[in-house]
């Protein structure tokens, strides 16, 4: 086993030797760093995103945690200085070995940071719409494209708003509630005591148990419906009446106020009969009224006694008028019949006026429900009431029930609060200025992590109960959230892009160097990535799966392409492989061809993404005067290899620092031609796969690397970690998110580096459940 420079050296320099004093930052480091470093990575030039000159004190030094962990990193490889640069003596090197060895992790909690406000992107808003409304009309697919930062759609400080996305978003809320919401037929049924009228000039209140309605003088009911569109209704109404001996009883019906149709009363009060009209109406409100015409009346008159005899019997008989009533047992409204009714609407109209619910209530239920599931938190009073205003504008104007929902639908979606993810400022809680985020913040988080949309219902129903917060319920919430279906989200979210699988849509090898490439072959290869990752998160497999695995999922095209038997049919499935020429995500198809050029391989854009997507060690920008390679085979370049080519582009001293990581890396794939296909010679000439990492690591070929990448597993797992960390917060890490990254990477160490283990360390983390105050 090699032993790094740093112990080595611990073994016999007085500086490290026990009793001796501890190397002092500003005194024996910041001395080192100024004349090894400052001149790339100070004030006036920092390559590679490092600013060593900002370290200004010991505190400060203590605080870089992460940035130590880098050059300590470079130094054992010996990457830095670069081979042309002075270098330092191994006294100097041993007095930094010291020095490193004391940075800590820092006393308390670390600074959880801040998420820069942010909007839905678009994939969120096409999940959220699905799971708000109930359809899946993907709305976004029209939306201008995310901006991304720190390699992921979804960080605050990379999501912006322009103009033309404000439009989309007011013309998707009225495309989507066109589609989600339907008029209704009409179809009411309502008993006397069901509706508001009025009797001797007093309001008459409803009941909504309430049976027959019995009006003993003067008075009337009403009711109230909303018409979605012309058509012919048929109004019946159930009434009996007592004339008391005088005229029989008159009950006068009357629409939005015109002139009534008067209906003589021949039913008893005590069994009532069925009248009623089929009359036109158009779209809009509209009032039916029916009003006791006649509760005073006269005698019946009878005809003149034709003798006094007969006289006198008559007036013996005849009786005073006694008391009058009118019964409405029940009214009903029957129309054209409506369209049938989606789900989406059944979601949406969880109320509707009618018998003892009036329309201001039922909006009220409605626009609630609604706005709190929209804004995935319970909805404030003032803005309720706003949003029922724009619902009681759209009534006053004659609209009929569903579509003055609709405006008030509208302004939720057009919200702030449903367009981006909200969360609180409040005054800080805890020493080091943050604050712990609320249940409803948390459900948010949680889902939009795993999920990428909004908090289903259990997520919801623990957030009201103020138990989400809880460490171990994040946990069992996240553990379930991955077995659920909606987990998929994951593979299209964060897999692909840290995977860079997305670009695989723009590539376009050379029909003539790959003649074999065609559409089909390029879906099959990022389904192969696809349903790879799919399978580590949903079997909670080991991450290390993506360096090496003994399987991977083919179709007939994908198998023929690696040259493997047996595999028939366009479906994919799992593949048990013979041999580790395949295996993890290095050897997939899809990304030997998303980081080759058109007409042949490119070491340099594999070597890159090795190191960005792997060991998380992205090399900086390529000066802008550095040019392309150039082809092979043509004027000075006539008879040399790839290999040569690049060996002269590292001769330049600007280049080889960055090239001589990156390029050996390349190298060790180029048994895959530029769409990923086995090789081993190139126009007969063997291929030469072998390379040296700095510090001196060596491998023959793709196997080999591989097993270089397991034997430091650790390096990956806590480039996984900060991946996902990273997407699930929304910004990039800093110098205090190391020990979340580090703790996350042990974790995973203890638990056969099972997948869900790192997302529970990272859901129960505290940046994640914390944020800094302003």
């Amino acid at each position: 086993m090699r032993v790094p420079w740093f112990a080595a050296l611990a073994l016999f320099l007085p500086t490290l030797c026990p009793g001796a004093d501890q190397p002092a930052f500003m005194g024996d480091i910041h001395p080192l760093l100024e004349h090894y470093c400052f001149k790339c990575h100070g004030a006036e030039k920092h390559k590679g995103d490092l600013d060593l000159s900002t370290f200004t004190s010991e505190d400060a030094a203590q605080h870089g945690a992460r940035t130590w962990r880098t050059v300590r990193a470079k130094l054992d490889e010996k990457e830095m200085p670069p081979e042309k640069s002075p270098q330092p003596t191994a006294a100097e090197l041993a007095t930094m070995s010291a020095w490193l060895a004391t940075v800590k992790r820092p006393p308390g909690p670390p600074d959880p940071g801040r998420v820069t406000i942010r909007r839905l992107n678009r994939s969120e808003y096409d999940n959220t719409i699905r799971d708000l409304i109930g359809l899946d009309l993907k709305p976004a697919e029209g939306f201008p494209s995310d901006d991304v930062g720190e390699g992921f759609d979804n960080i605050g400080d990379a999501l912006s708003l322009p103009p033309l996305l404000l439009e989309k978003y007011v013309d998707s809320a009225t495309a989507i509630l066109d589609k989600a919401i339907v008029h209704e037929g009409v179809e009411l049924h309502a008993t006397g005591e069901q509706l508001p009228g009025t009797a001797d000039g007093k309001p008459l209140t409803p009941r909504s148990d309430g049976q027959a309605r019995t009006l003993n003088g003067a008075g009337e009911v009403w009711l109230d419906v909303g018409v979605p569109a012309d058509g012919r209704f048929q109004l019946r109404a159930k009434v009996g009446a007592d004339a008391g001996g005088g005229d029989p009883v008159v009950l006068a019906i009357s629409v939005d106020g015109e002139a009534p149709k008067d209906f003589r009363i021949s039913a008893k009060a005590g069994a009532p009969a069925s009248l009623g009209e089929t009359v036109p109406l158009t779209k809009g409100a509209h009032r039916f009224a029916l009003r006791f015409a006649n509760p005073v009346s006269q005698p019946i008159k009878k005809p003149a006694p034709a003798s006094a005899a007969s006289a006198a019997a008559q007036a013996k008989a005849d009786k005073p008028i006694g008391p009058r009533s009118l019964v409405i047992e029940s009214v009903e409204l029957k129309g054209p019949p409506g369209p049938p009714i989606p789900e989406s609407h059944k979601r949406i109209f969880i109320a509707k006026p009618g018998p003892g619910v009036s329309r201001q209530d039922a909006a009220r239920t409605i626009i609630g429900a609604f706005a709190t599931r929209a804004f995935r938190r319970p909805v404030e009073a003032d803005k309720l009431e706003r949003l029922l205003h724009i619902v009681e504008l759209a009534d006053q104007q004659g609209e009929v029930f569903e579509d003055a929902i609709g405006y008030g639908l509208q302004a939720v979606l057009v919200s702030p609060e449903f367009l981006f993810r909200v969360e609180r400022d409040r005054a800080p809680t805890e020493p080091n200025n943050a604050y712990a985020l609320d249940d409803w913040e948390l459900a948010s988080r949680l889902s939009y992590f795993l999920w990428s949309t909004m908090p289903d219902d259990a997520l919801f129903a623990l957030a009201k109960q103020g138990t989400l917060h809880d460490p171990k319920v994040l946990e069992q919430q996240a553990r379930r959230m991955l077995k659920d279906p909606k987990a998929h989200a994951l593979t299209e979210t964060f897999g692909e892009q840290w995977l860079q699988l997305r670009s695989l849509e723009t590539r376009q090898p050379d029909p003539k160097a790959f003649p074999d490439y065609d559409k089909p072959l390029r879906k099959a290869m990022y389904d192969e990535a696809a349903l790879f990752f799919e399978n580590v998160v949903h079997e909670d497999r080991s991450v290390l799966e993506f360096l090496d695995a003994d399987y991977t999922f083919l179709n007939d095209r994908l198998a023929r392409h690696y040259g493997i038997a047996n595999v028939e049919g366009p479906q994919f499935r799992k593949v048990q492989l013979k041999d580790h020429v395949r295996g993890g995500v290095l050897t997939m198809a899809g990304i030997l061809t998303l980081t080759s050029n058109p007409t042949r391989t490119s070491p340099v854009k594999r070597g890159k993404w090795i190191l960005e997507e792997i060991v998380n060690q992205p090399p900086p920008p390529p000066p802008p005067a550095v040019g392309e390679l150039p082809q092979q085979g043509t004027g000075a370049t006539t008879g040399l290899s790839l290999r040569q080519l690049m060996e002269r582009h590292r001769a330049d001293a600007v280049c080889a620092s960055c090239h001589q990581r990156m390029d050996p890396l390349g190298f060790g794939l180029e048994n895959y031609d530029g769409i990923g296909r086995w090789r081993g010679d190139v126009d007969g000439k063997a291929l030469d796969v072998a390379g040296t990492l700095p510090g001196g690591r060596k491998f023959n070929g793709p196997v080999e690397l591989k097993a270089l990448f397991m034997a430091r597993k650790e390096d990956f797992a806590r480039c996984l970690a900060s991946k996902l960390l990273t997407f699930a917060l929304g910004r990039g890490l800093k110098d205090d998110d190391d020990m979340t990254v580090e703790d996350a990477s042990a974790a995973l160490a203890r638990d056969q580096y099972r997948f869900s283990t790192l997302v529970a360390q990272v859901v129960t983390s505290y940046p994640f459940r914390y944020r800094r105050a302003p």
